[in-house]
């Protein structure tokens, strides 16, 4: 249990009397200025309670405080100072979320005190968010508990929306990644109270699109009831939020236009592949989240650069980047196919006959594809 304690200010007699009559008491690191005092902070801590003088040379008290709260948002801050002025208050409350003020010279009962009540209270801040984390925690596997028991398409989808999501935010090192997780988690329990499209249309987004609307909406309904939960909500709802007057904050809005992307090629893959999947939501991003789509076309398709070759030179699992047209201008094979045998030895076959297959042609390939049979060609760009 941490139960330390930083005591700062610029006068060092005045530390070693604190020292001295402390002593014994709590677990005690002295600082001796702003400068010291910062790091301690950053080499030394976390702190359960940092207790600092305002005016000190070079770096002052509301430094030091709002440091502390930087680096550990549940250590608890108090401010000594000769002088607090209106402002002085003012700052050191938004700047550093002091929890008392403390007037120089302070006697060494009330600074115990203050101690006391401190560390009292970063416990109760403590004991809180881990309550809280569990609750959560278990609110969130009992859930998904329950989908895979009611609809184990549902909660397969929802797996792997997890997984591509903790590869994106740690691609783009995103803030608060853990609240995108868990919308991805929880993004599919309105299936269960939605009417899912007939088999007919299944991986046809234009038709699918409805249901996935209804499927946002039910989610955060559900997801909304649930204490602490309400930034998890708006995320799933505000997938099809775009237009809307309601402005969401930017990190809420990011992970729901990631979320969607997710959501949508998971709808695609299931009539297409990955490589046509990834080209449409290239393609048609405006509802994405442009650094998302390439981060995940990079996860899912690998490093990847344009190459212009031969169609004797072209391998299996190469992507099309542009239409593939016969030497009178037919389209033979549309851009974003990865290809196969097939698909090569059919261009093959038209190089062979009259009327031909127009080279190069333009695809994308995977970083490392090339040999002394397929000799490397000239890079154009990378993703």
């Amino acid at each position: 249990m941490n139960n330390r304690v930083l005591l700062v200010d610029d006068e060092p007699n005045l530390l070693r009397g604190f020292r001295r009559s402390l002593r014994g008491k709590y677990d005690l690191v002295l600082a001796e200025g702003g400068a010291s005092a910062i790091q301690q902070l950053t080499t030394n801590g976390p702190f359960a309670l940092v207790i600092s003088d305002m005016q000190m040379p070079e770096i002052d008290g509301l430094k030091v405080l709002s440091t502390a709260r930087s680096l550990a948002p549940d250590t608890v801050r108090v401010m000594l100072t000769g002088n607090v002025d209106q402002q002085t208050a003012v700052d050191a409350v938004n700047d550093g979320s002091i929890f008392r003020f403390l007037n120089k010279p302070c006697p060494i009962e009330m600074l115990s005190g203050v101690i006391e009540d401190g560390l009292a209270q970063y416990q109760l801040i403590t004991a809180e968010r881990e309550l809280l984390s569990k609750t959560l925690s278990g609110c969130v596997g009992l859930i998904n508990e329950l989908l895979a028991i009611a609809s184990p398409k549902a909660f397969g989808r929802s797996g792997r929306l997890r997984q591509w999501t903790r590869s994106i935010s740690s691609k783009l090192q995103l803030q608060d990644a853990w609240q995108n997780e868990i919308a991805a988690m929880l993004s599919q329990v309105g299936s269960m109270m939605c009417v899912a499209p007939g088999t007919t249309t299944v991986g046809d987004l234009h038709v699918e699109i409805g249901h996935l609307r209804q499927q946002a909406d039910a989610s955060s309904a559900l997801i909304a009831k649930i204490p602490r939960l309400d930034k998890i909500a708006s995320m799933i709802r505000g997938q099809y939020l775009s237009d809307s007057p309601d402005k969401l904050p930017e990190n809420i809005e990011r992970g729901a236009r990631i979320l969607r992307m997710l959501i949508e090629y998971d709808v695609l893959i299931q009539s297409r592949s990955p490589a046509l999947s990834i080209r449409y939501l290239q393609e048609f991003n405006t509802p994405y989240d442009e650094a998302a789509v390439e981060a995940f076309a990079e996860i899912i398709l690998g490093p990847q650069e344009l190459r212009s070759l031969s169609v004797a030179e072209l391998l299996e699992g190469m992507i099309l980047e542009n239409d593939v047209l016969t030497g009178d201008g037919e389209v033979l094979l549309r851009s974003g196919h990865e290809l196969t045998e097939t698909m090569i030895h059919r261009m093959r076959s038209f190089i062979r006959n009259s009327v031909g297959v127009r080279e190069p042609i333009l695809v994308r390939v995977r970083k490392g594809i090339g040999g002394a049979s397929h000799p490397e060609p000239v890079v154009h760009s990378a993703i």
